[in-house]
């Protein structure tokens, strides 16, 4: 089992005052052998800023795992790309375009599951208008920890999905939700369904909405995280 410390690098709120917010989605994830980088957000400037600030060395990135397409998550792809470890894998969902990645880096296109490393996995599924998203799966002593770009084939069905594939408690769901549209009955029956899951914490972020976390923190009133550009978290 591995131990994992999140850090979020971009996200439309801020938990340290001294970085910059945007809509978008952007975190690193370190486990004991690898420095995930998970998105890249909308603004490549802040992005370099909040990186700098929060002391990560992109050369260090051993992995680059975009979720989907979108701009909001992926813009300066090339810019920090050309950053990265000399060896590094980038990970990429089926439809994604390939002009993104740099020729020299090692590319693999998810189909569904990927083992990235012991305990850590990237599951991709389809969503609306053929787009399809890729999700990270950490298998910790906590339980299983999944962590969503935006939630586009819908974060119960990835949750669903998750405890299909392994059926061991879910201890964490970090990420944009994909709420932010939807009224208050439908969130609530989201968050009845995390419950019934027995989705242990909770941490939506980016596209969740306001609405969303409300209802969560109050369904969650102790195992809620809420969490925003600087914000770190250490699952061991």
């Amino acid at each position: 089992m591995c131990k994992i410390t999140i850090k979020i690098i971009y996200d439309n709120c801020k938990t340290n005052p001294a970085l910059e917010e945007g809509w978008g989605f952007s975190a690193l994830i370190e486990t004991d052998h690898r420095k995930i980088l998970f998105d890249t957000g909308s603004d490549l400037n802040a992005f370099f800023y909040n990186a700098e600030k929060m002391g990560i060395a992109l050369g260090e990135i051993t992995d680059v795992v975009f979720s989907h397409k979108h701009y909001d998550h992926v813009t300066g792809c090339v810019e920090i790309l050309g950053k990265v470890k000399e060896n590094c894998r980038v990970y990429i969902p089926k439809g994604f375009p390939m002009r993104k990645i740099p020729k020299n880096l090692l590319t693999q296109v998810v189909q569904d599951f990927a083992e990235l490393d012991k305990d850590v996995f990237s599951m991709v599924l389809k969503g609306g208008f053929l787009l399809h998203e890729q999700s990270l799966i950490f298998e910790t002593a906590k339980g299983l920890v999944v962590i969503t770009g935006c939630a586009h084939p819908g974060i119960v069905n990835i949750v669903e999905t998750v405890h299909r594939w392994r059926a061991a408690p879910i201890y964490l769901v970090l990420g944009g939700f994909h709420l932010f549209k939807k009224d208050s009955g439908y969130i609530d029956e989201i968050v009845e369904k995390f419950q019934f899951l027995k989705v242990e914490k909770v941490a939506p972020c980016h596209c969740s909405g306001e609405s969303t976390l409300k209802k969560f923190q109050k369904a969650y009133p102790n195992d809620f995280y809420k969490i925003g550009t600087g914000t770190v978290l250490t699952i061991s």
